[in-house]
């Protein structure tokens, strides 16, 4: 059986701030301790659960290296384990086994540990959704590889389509399989920029699927959006959480289908004359959003719960060391609950935050308006992007036809 902890020393008197981080491995009734060179101090460290404490404070940039560190923490831990199990596969190993190990695939020129660099810089610079994305793929690819490590070199077309397949044969959708394979792109991408691979050809990525599946019929119909409009006076007064997830989702079809995430970060300052105007964060662009008397409802339900918070709806507490994770938790929180409330409608579809996007402009279009409208008033890029939002009318719309047309010719 072999131990992997951490453990920490603190500082001498002359060593400054920070204490020294290393890992303990025992195994076979020795020892080896190899030394992290990760900056922490002694307010940051707990004896007794052997990790980090994260200060309650509102250093928003320390707590974020903090969370960098921990989670470089966390990749050297998984990859000692990953190398103890691949060592007892092949039979008898010591703790100098593991270190050497540990060490020979420890200069940036492995998947993990190249992702590892990547994911600490993505996230002291903001990035932590990004970073997790990169290490949640490595790490499905790490496992399928049999928990062993792999050299950047390694990632080749022919491994890359057994994984695809074995991602498919688990059940995994594919926009799930795209996901991994996009994030593992992006990252072996990065190697190549970073010289650490030599630029092929041809990306190791041409034969697996890298695209978005546009699932069908994603937006609601008239029928499906006033079921769930009538929903707010069947819901008990007390169950604030559907009750808020409601009329979160009605906001944003009523602002012309405004991003959760922008929802969440919308700021009171942002109201001025009658108009809300935001930048949307996902591509920076400025939307100017006339506040429509459903709109104004429901931001009036809110003013007495935020009296004091610069938010319009009480998502992000202001005085929290990280704003993202709050409003990472909140949107899960949200679509989790967006399936209750489609259920208690008695909808047969999916419900996400994202739907209500889907239906806004669906709407539109069948209100007879343009793509160039409806794609100014999303705030895309150009119009291709709102012709995949208006994929599934356009489906339904020839569906229709078809039924009218065959109907059209008499049995005989």
């Amino acid at each position: 059986m072999t131990t992997i902890r951490f453990h920490f020393k603190p500082p001498g008197k002359e060593e400054g701030l920070s204490g020294k981080l290393y890992i303990r491995i025992i195994h076979g009734r020795r020892y080896r301790d190899l030394r992290r060179d990760y900056p922490v101090r002694v307010q940051e460290w707990d004896d007794g659960t052997g990790w980090l404490r994260l200060p309650g404070s509102a250093d928003i940039a320390r707590h974020r290296q903090l969370r960098s560190i921990e989670d470089s923490m966390r990749s050297d831990l998984l990859r000692l384990e990953n190398i103890a199990t691949t060592l007892g596969a092949r039979g008898e190993y010591t703790v100098g086994d593991i270190v050497g190990e540990f060490r020979r695939t420890g200069n940036h020129d492995t998947l993990l540990s190249f992702c590892d660099r990547v994911s600490r810089e993505l996230a002291v610079h903001g990035r932590p959704r990004t970073a997790r994305a990169y290490r949640s793929a490595v790490k499905s690819l790490v496992r399928f590889n049999g928990g062993r490590d792999l050299f950047l070199d390694e990632v080749c077309p022919a491994l890359l389509r057994e994984y695809e397949r074995h991602l498919l044969d688990r059940g995994l959708q594919m926009n799930t399989v795209s996901f991994y394979m996009r994030n593992l792109r992006a990252l072996w991408n990065r190697a190549v920029s970073a010289k650490l691979l030599n630029r092929a050809e041809s990306s190791p990525f041409a034969d697996v699927y890298t695209g978005v599946y546009e699932t069908r019929r994603r937006a609601l119909d008239r029928q499906d959006i006033n079921a769930l409009a009538l929903l707010e006076k069947k819901i008990a007064v007390t169950d604030t959480r559907l009750r808020n997830a409601l009329l979160y989702f009605l906001f944003a079809y009523h602002s012309r289908g405004m991003s959760f995430i922008d929802l969440a970060h919308l700021k009171k300052s942002d109201v001025r004359d009658g108009t809300i105007i935001y930048r949307r964060r996902k591509t920076g662009f400025y939307m100017e959003v006339k506040i429509t008397r459903p709109m104004k409802k429901i931001m009036d339900r809110f003013r007495a719960v935020t009296k004091g918070s610069p938010y319009i709806f009480p998502i992000i507490d202001p005085s929290a060391p990280d704003p993202r994770l709050l409003y990472e938790s909140a949107l899960n929180r949200q679509n989790r609950l967006l399936k209750e409330l489609a259920g208690i409608a008695g909808l047969e579809k999916n419900l996400s935050t994202h739907v209500a996007r889907h239906t806004w402009a669906t709407m539109a279009k069948r209100m007879g308006y343009g793509v160039n409208i409806i794609s100014e008033g999303l705030g895309h890029r150009d119009t291709k992007t709102t012709s995949i939002y208006l994929a599934s009318f356009e489906r339904s719309a020839l569906d229709e036809l078809s039924n009218r047309v065959s109907r059209a010719v008499r049995a005989a």
